[in-house]
């Protein structure tokens, strides 16, 4: 990692920071392999540029977390080829970190996410709304700007009374890490060699009609994006605003065009587009736990009380009362915290953090005494072994 520490210090300063958004400024912040962490603006660097530390399980994935009770931005160095996006994703966990310093409240309920409906009527108008989006952005025209944002605002709306809280959570996630993202762009576009092709990568999400409603979460990062980049054509001074706002970033951008007024919208004829997508978003959710259920190993089933304390949102499947966790969970049972680093699937009833059931595949067989079982990298569940074959054991706890 030395040529990337070299081109962070000389890159990642404040004086950057702060072109991207106002008021910005560097943060704790690390970056990691599979070894080793290097950590940077933390009390435990005490008064050094930064530290280095053995790798522990706090520091897992891109995101931010609590490390001695520090807020940190994190990126894993072993997801990226290049420097531009280690820097880009540098940014942009920096960005949440800043968000949480600044007193940020506008946070979405991510189990809305999670029971977002498959709807017909709502993803054809979200296919053209997304693309009404994109085409007041690209337009130079400013009467034909005007026209789109029109058209944007009033399918925006349309969504918000067929679909009211499912649309506020998209309004929440935009509202959140669209600024995220589009600081994260102001960075890539700083440090690539290819300035003009760095939008096409952001404008390919936004308009990727099956992506988009395969991953709702992640598809409202590019629609806060370039909600963002129009605030910039209208309002100045508007990350100030925003900044201080209690109103979510559509909000703020609505409220910004005092020229809106609703229209009529003609929606295309693409029902055989709909309905694929429909297909595609259903069937994803089968073959991920399918394949789950494929997974080589002895299957690990736990049974009880169990409380689910951490778990990455964007990478989540939810079919009915089960969710694949596909990268990792944390869960508290019996006042004990877990961490699993690997895919878990989950079974709850009514709420998705109560759950009765865990399972997941162990490469080696747990080392089992009395009424306890010991699981390498995981620790030490007791309880009454209710089932024990060669490939499968169950635990109730």
């Amino acid at each position: 990692m030395q040529n990337i520490l070299d081109r962070i210090l000389t890159t990642l300063q404040s004086e950057r920071l702060k072109n991207y958004w106002d008021g910005f400024n560097t943060v704790a912040f690390a970056i990691f392999d599979d070894k080793d962490v290097l950590l940077f603006n933390h009390p435990k660097c005490k008064g050094e540029q930064y530290t280095k530390l053995v790798k522990t399980e706090e520091f897992h994935a891109c995101t931010c977390i609590l490390f001695e009770e520090v807020p940190t931005g994190i990126v894993d160095t072993t997801l990226y080829n290049s420097f531009e996006d280690i820097y880009s994703l540098l940014v942009h966990e920096s960005f949440h970190v800043f968000q949480h310093l600044s007193g940020e409240s506008r946070y979405p309920d991510e189990i809305l996410g999670f029971n977002y409906p498959i709807d017909f009527k709502n993803i054809q108008l979200r296919i053209l709304e997304r693309k009404r989006l994109f085409e007041a952005f690209v337009t130079t025209d400013l009467k034909e700007k005007q026209q789109k944002i029109n058209e944007f605002i009033t399918l925006r709306d349309k969504r918000t009374e067929l679909f009211p809280d499912y649309v506020e959570y998209e309004n929440s996630v935009e509202t959140i890490e669209g600024p995220a993202y589009y600081v994260e762009y102001q960075a890539l576009k700083d440090v690539s060699s290819n300035k003009e092709n760095v939008i096409s990568k952001y404008a390919e999400q936004l308009l990727d009609n099956s992506l988009s409603h395969i991953n709702i979460r992640s598809s409202c990062y590019n629609s806060g994006l370039f909600i963002c980049l129009l605030l910039d054509d209208i309002l100045k001074d508007w990350k100030v605003e925003f900044t201080k706002s209690k109103l979510n970033l559509y909000q703020l951008f609505k409220n910004a065009f005092p020229n809106y007024t609703p229209i009529e919208i003609s929606i295309p004829n693409n029902s055989k587009e709909v309905f694929q997508i429909i297909n595609n978003a259903k069937t994803t959710k089968l073959i991920a736990f399918e394949n789950f259920n494929k997974t080589k190993g002895i299957k690990l089933t736990i049974s009880g009380a169990i409380k689910l304390v951490g778990f990455d949102p964007m990478n989540i499947t939810q079919l009915n009362t089960q969710a694949l966790h596909h990268n990792f969970l944390s869960m508290k049972l019996m006042n004990k915290e877990y961490f699993i680093e690997q895919p878990v699937c989950t079974m709850f009833e009514n709420n998705f953090r109560d759950i009765q059931l865990i399972e997941l595949f162990l490469n080696k067989p747990p080392i089992h005494m009395d009424n306890q079982l010991t699981i390498e990298n995981i620790g030490e569940f007791k309880g009454s072994i209710i089932s024990k074959e060669s490939n499968a054991i169950h635990i109730v706890v």
